[in-house]
């Protein structure tokens, strides 16, 4: 999910020449917010990401394809957590 994140979001700011304070500004969190989440260190919530859409100005069809490898990455996030929480029940 992460990965998503940061191919679709930090590519998109960087493209539209944003610091990471402007948009931190536009969506109502700090820049370090921004630069975990672009760093793979934090996952934010939907909320935020709906607004960083919105402060990217993404268009129609950026948001429709987003959400759709939002949805999927959040799936394939959830199905990996599983597998591994059987693993390590298995170990106990």
């Amino acid at each position: 999910m992460t990965q998503l994140l940061e191919s679709e979001i930090y590519d998109k700011r960087r493209s539209m020449g944003m610091s990471q304070y402007v948009l931190a500004d536009k969506v109502g969190v700090t820049r370090n917010c921004i630069q975990q989440m672009e760093c793979h260190e934090h996952l934010p919530r939907a909320e935020t990401i709906f607004d960083i859409m919105q402060a990217l100005e993404f268009s129609e069809d950026e948001n429709i394809n987003f959400l759709k490898k939002y949805f999927n990455a959040y799936h394939k996030d959830k199905a990996l957590q599983k597998e591994r929480e059987k693993e390590l029940a298995g170990m106990v």
